[in-house]
C-alpha cells in the first residue's frame, strides 16, 4: 500500500530486506544500532519474538522479513513513533505480521502473558538520567535516556515475557556492561553471548550486544568483534556491508 510521506516525514529505503521505513525530518530516527541488533539476534523457525522499545518498527520488520514464520510483536510507548511503526507495517506489508502495541514497558503484564514469548530484543535508552547532556527534543531524549524506562524495568519486563531458555537480546554502553549482567542474573538471565562494536579497527568499543538466556548455566560466548568502517575514509566493513544488503567492493 502507497502512503506518502507527510511535510514533515521523509520515507527511506534500507536495502536490507527491501524495508521501506517512514520517518520524521525531526525527532527520533533510526541508527546503525538498531541494524547491527537485528542482525545479531537469532531466531528458531516458529519463534515468537517481542520487541521492547520498537520505535518506528526497523527491528522488528527486519525480524520478520528474515524470519517468515516467527510472529513478531513490538512495544513502543511514544504515540508519534507508535503511529509511524503502523504506518511501516503497512507499507511494508507487515500489518498482518507484526503485532504493534502502544503501551508501557513497565506494565507489560498488561498486554502479553507471562513466560509465553521465545525471544525478546531491544536497542534501549542508553543513559540514567542527569547522566550526559539530555536532548532538547522529548523524542529523542527518552529513547536515549532514562526517562520513560529504566535498565531494571527493561530487564524485567523481559524476565516476565521469557520462557525457560528463552534469548533476550539487546545493544548497550561498554560502560555500563557490569550494570547489565548484574541486572540480567538478578532476573534469571544468564549472559551467554556477547559481541563488541568497533568504529574502526583497533579502537576500543563503543556499544556491545549480549543474549542472555533465561535459566541457563553460566558460559559466556565472546564472539569475533563487529567492525562498522574499515578506515577513515568512511567506507563500511565487509560485515557492514552485508547488514545493507550491499556486495563486498561494490
Amino acid at each position: 500500500m502507497m502512503i506518502e510521506p507527510g511535510p514533515h516525514e521523509t520515507l527511506d529505503t534500507l536495502s536490507t530486506a527491501g524495508i521501506r521505513m517512514l520517518q520524521f525530518r525531526r525527532g527520533y530516527r533510526y541508527s546503525l544500532d538498531a541494524l547491527i541488533l537485528a542482525f545479531f539476534i537469532h531466531l528458531k523457525k516458529n519463534s515468537s519474538v517481542v520487541e521492547l522499545g520498537a520505535g518506528s518498527g526497523v527491528i522488528s520488520m527486519i525480524l520478520a522479513k528474515r524470519h517468515p514464520n516467527c510472529d513478531v510483536a513490538g512495544v513502543e510507548i511514544q504515540k508519534r513513533l507508535y503511529g509511524l511503526l503502523e504506518k511501516n507495517l503497512v507499507i511494508n506489508g507487515l500489518q498482518g505480521r507484526v503485532q504493534a502495541v502502544h503501551g508501557d514497558i513497565r506494565r507489560i503484564e498488561e498486554y502479553f502473558d507471562p513466560e509465553k514469548t521465545d525471544a525478546v530484543c531491544s536497542n534501549p535508552p542508553f543513559r540514567k538520567v542527569l547522566s550526559g547532556r539530555t536532548n532538547p527534543d522529548p523524542e529523542k531524549a527518552i529513547a536515549r535516556h532514562e526517562i520513560k524506562l529504566t535498565l531494571e524495568d527493561l530487564i524485567h519486563a523481559a524476565a516476565y515475557l521469557l520462557k525457560r531458555h528463552g534469548r533476550f537480546s539487546m545493544i548497550y554502553l561498554p560502560e555500563r556492561l557490569t550494570d547489565l549482567i548484574i541486572q540480567l542474573r538478578q532476573n534469571r538471565l544468564e549472559p551467554r553471548r556477547m559481541q563488541t562494536i568497533h568504529s574502526f579497527p583497533g579502537t576500543p568499543p563503543v556499544l556491545v550486544m549480549v543474549e542472555a538466556v533465561k535459566g541457563a548455566r553460566a558460559g559466556m560466548k565472546m564472539e569475533a568483534p563487529f567492525i562498522i568502517y574499515r578506515d577513515k575514509t568512511g567506507a563500511y566493513s565487509g560485515e557492514m556491508e552485508s547488514i545493507y544488503g550491499f556486495q563486498a567492493g561494490t
